[in-house]
């Protein structure tokens, strides 16, 4: 085909040369032969239907003219009408309703034009002369009728038109007396009205042909710009794209240079609040330690005096408190050491479920206006945790709830076993994996968002003067994160507060404890008693005599390494203050093992068991004791450690 230069309105239309078509099938050559063919049905099934009703209309219409000339033989010809051709072009109207209509489209409707001219045919013979003169304009409507409008196609209109006139040549010269002139006129009207009709159907085949055609090239020039906008689409989106991460790559560069003269005040916020925090810390750990000393000293004065004493005895009465003051005390210390983050005492494996139960149990029985919820986890994984911390970290939740409802209300407790990828867990820095989730809920008074920022922080309360210090959630937080576990808070004003605590899980098997008689045991044995205090040197001397041990002493780690070499085979145990001035509980301790590889050594200190202390437990360090304790607690933990072997 010639190209045009307007493709949508072309200049002249394609000829048949230009569409590859056969110029008397008109029929294209390849595969477009078959979707002009597929077009053409579906664009002609309704008008051929159309055509085929106006068929029968005209039909039966013209059984007037068969009453008006030829009433002799109306009944034949009614039969003719009625009986033969309408039914037949009733039944392909019938038809053309059925999917395999579409493969016999073109031989039934050419078939219909036949019949249609047969029966015309037919009643020119049957009529007498004269009359059956008028009939033979019925078959140029039915040519009319088949070429025009029943959308057979030219080779199919043409092979039926001219059956059609050989039939009627038949009829006409061998068994009808047509007189000859009357003959030549019909033939000449008839067989002109055939070729007329030919080249009707060949133009309308022709022309929609050529307009489909026209679509064809049209659909294949939208599909090359509709591939040319996809290609430029692309080409936009990339372009756009890059301009957009330019745009946003100088943005951001614009955002972070503002940032930077923020960030510098911000940051240097942060670092004045990291510092205060690890100043309150490092304030909080040493005035722990020294205070754990003093209760110490106070403990020891109390436990002696009380030891012997009848409980009916006044004094004994008189002494007693004293001696829960120091563990209350001792239990402030203990939140110290939690917000300084000062670790764990005695760590090992645990079942959560178990011991959140017996903290709930506790709980409950002071709170009786609050309704419990528990849901635990069937199979929870274990812990390796402080047990007594962890029951601090969840009554000190369950208190924080509980002045949340003043009123009661509903406390929700579930535990559930949860794996936390790298993402989710890359701003706590801990490792992603296994952890216990422990989710506390009330239906308190909840918090706004400023308050919930600030809710860890140490000495922060929303409570009234002289109803809190501060330290419960601090110090929660402080001893889970010790746990290298981590916190969630999250709380809606009257709608409550819920707060979700992790620790990872542990691979070792639940320690089964020993219920444990808290009585005093009496031993017996030499005890090097290390520590740089006099007073805890006093009254620790004096309750390890009362509990009949020989008792030596050393102020410092140089004396204390002096003696046991002097009095190593005298010695059964060593009691060893972590904190000294000069050489230090860890040093000491190297160095006694170096001595006596099987030397046996009890730790003490007012700090916790983390750090040099965990270590040195590693190393095979026997056993840690907390300041202050009673006399009951330095008697057990003796017997332990020298009942071992």
């Amino acid at each position: 085909m010639k190209d045009h230069k307007d493709l949508i309105l072309p200049a002249t239309l394609p000829g048949p040369h230009e569409m590859d078509m056969d110029p008397i099938t008109l029929a294209f050559s390849g595969d477009i032969e078959e979707a002009f063919l597929d077009d053409f049905y579906k664009n002609s099934l309704k008008l051929v239907r159309i055509s085929l009703l106006a068929g029968i209309f005209l039909y039966g219409l013209f059984s007037i003219l068969d009453a008006q000339l030829a009433p002799e033989v109306k009944g034949k010809l009614w039969f003719i009408r009625f009986g033969v051709v309408s039914p037949l072009l009733l039944s392909v109207v019938i038809l053309s309703y059925f999917p395999r209509f579409k493969k016999y489209f073109q031989p039934l409707v050419a078939a219909v034009m036949i019949v249609a001219g047969f029966g015309i045919i037919i009643m020119i013979y049957i009529i007498p002369s004269p009359a059956n003169y008028s009939y033979y304009a019925g078959l140029i409507l039915v040519f009319i009728w088949g070429y025009a409008f029943t959308r057979v196609r030219f080779i199919w209109a043409t092979l039926a038109g001219w059956i059609i006139v050989a039939f009627y040549e038949l009829v006409a010269i061998k068994y009808t007396s047509t007189p000859f002139p009357v003959l030549i006129s019909n033939n000449f009207f008839f067989i002109s009205s055939n070729i007329i009709g030919m080249f009707v159907c060949y133009s309308i085949e022709y022309y929609t042909r050529v307009y489909f055609y026209t679509n064809f090239l049209l659909e294949k020039e939208q599909e090359k710009i509709r591939f040319a906008n996809i290609k430029l689409e692309e080409i936009i989106k990339k372009r756009t794209a890059q301009l957009s991460k330019t745009n946003e790559d100088l943005m951001r560069e614009i955002e972070e240079r503002k940032r930077s003269e923020k960030d510098r005040t911000e940051l240097e916020a942060q670092l004045h609040h990291a510092q205060k925090m690890e100043a309150i810390g490092t304030l909080a750990g040493g005035i722990a330690h020294d205070f754990n000393n003093l209760l110490m000293g106070i403990q020891s004065c109390t436990a002696l005096a009380l030891y012997g004493l009848d409980t009916d005895d006044p004094i004994y009465n008189k002494l007693k408190p004293a001696e829960t003051y120091v563990q209350k005390c001792a239990e402030l210390t203990k939140q110290l050491l939690g917000v300084a983050r000062g670790g764990k005492y005695e760590v090992e494996s645990a079942d959560l479920n178990e011991l959140i139960k017996k903290s709930l149990q506790m709980f409950g029985r002071t709170r009786k206006e609050i309704t419990i919820y528990s849901n635990y986890q069937e199979g929870i994984w274990m812990v390796e945790i402080d047990q007594s911390q962890i029951e601090q970290v969840l009554l000190n939740l369950y208190v924080n709830a509980g002045q949340a409802m003043p009123n009661g209300g509903n406390l929700y407790i579930r535990t559930e076993n949860v794996t936390i990828n790298k993402k989710y867990i890359e701003p706590y820095e801990l490792k992603p994996g296994g952890y216990v989730k422990i989710s506390v809920t009330d239906t308190g008074i909840g918090m706004d968002t400023a308050t919930q920022k600030r809710v860890f922080d140490p000495f922060f309360t929303t409570k009234e003067m002289g109803r809190g210090t501060g330290l419960g959630l601090a110090s929660a937080y402080g001893i889970v994160k010790n746990h290298h576990g981590f916190f969630e808070v999250s709380s809606e004003i009257n709608k409550g507060t819920s707060f979700n605590f992790y620790l990872p899980v542990s691979e070792k098997q639940v320690v089964e404890r020993d219920e444990k008689l808290y009585v005093v045991i009496k031993g017996t044995g030499c005890i090097l008693l290390v520590d740089d205090e006099e007073m805890i040197i006093n009254g620790s001397r004096e309750m390890l005599e009362t509990l009949g041990y020989s008792v030596d002493v050393a102020r410092s780690g140089k004396e204390a390494i002096e003696i046991y070499q002097a009095n190593i085979d005298k010695i059964d145990l060593v009691i060893l203050d972590m904190i000294m001035p000069g050489m230090g509980g860890s040093e000491v301790y190297d160095i006694l093992k170096q001595i006596n590889p099987y030397v046996k050594v009890l730790l003490s200190s007012g700090y916790s068991i983390d750090g040099s202390a965990a270590e040195i437990l590693k190393r095979g360090c026997e056993g840690f004791l907390q300041k202050p304790f009673n006399l009951t607690n330095l008697s057990q933990k003796l017997n332990e450690i020298l009942e071992k072997n």
